[in-house]
C-alpha cells in the first residue's frame, strides 16, 4: 500500500513540476548592429551611454503582429529586491519579421538590467528574456 502511494505522489509531482513549461526564444546582446558573423557573438556587459544592439528570435512563428519589448533595472531600493521599469516599446512586426526583431537603445546609468520580450496577447509570460549590465 505504501509503494502505490509514493508511486501515486511521484506521478502527481511529476505532472505538477513539468506541466507549467513555456517556450522560450533568445534574447542576443552586442555592441555592434547584429549581422551573420557576429550574431553568435553574445555580450553582457556594456559602458554607459553606448548602443546595445539586441535580437530577439522567437521560438516559433509569431501569429501576432504586435510585440512589446520591456526593459527594468534591478535594484536594491525596494525591500526583498525589485525592479524599475526603464523603457518599454511595442513594435509593429512586418510579414516577414515573425521569427525575429532586432534593434538597438541606449542607457545611461550603471547596474544590472533585464529586458523582455512580450507577444501583445500574453503579457504574463515573456516569449523571452535575458539579462545584461551598463559598467
Amino acid at each position: 500500500m505504501i509503494k502505490l502511494v509514493q508511486v501515486f505522489l511521484l506521478i502527481i509531482t511529476s505532472i505538477c513540476l513539468c506541466s507549467c513549461t513555456f517556450e522560450r526564444g533568445l534574447i542576443l546582446f552586442n555592441v555592434e548592429p547584429i549581422t551573420r558573423e557576429n550574431a553568435l557573438q553574445d555580450q553582457k556587459i556594456f559602458r554607459e551611454g553606448e548602443r546595445v544592439y539586441y535580437l530577439f528570435i522567437a521560438p516559433k512563428k509569431m501569429k501576432h503582429e504586435f510585440i512589446r519589448v520591456q526593459i527594468f533595472k534591478m535594484t536594491e531600493d525596494a525591500p526583498w529586491g525589485g525592479n524599475e521599469v526603464v523603457r518599454t516599446k511595442d513594435y509593429r512586426l512586418m510579414k516577414d519579421e515573425r521569427y525575429y526583431q532586432s534593434n538597438y537603445f541606449t542607457l545611461y546609468e550603471k547596474g544590472r538590467y533585464v529586458m523582455q520580450v512580450f507577444s501583445h496577447s500574453d503579457f504574463q509570460h515573456p516569449l523571452a528574456l535575458n539579462d545584461f549590465y551598463i559598467k
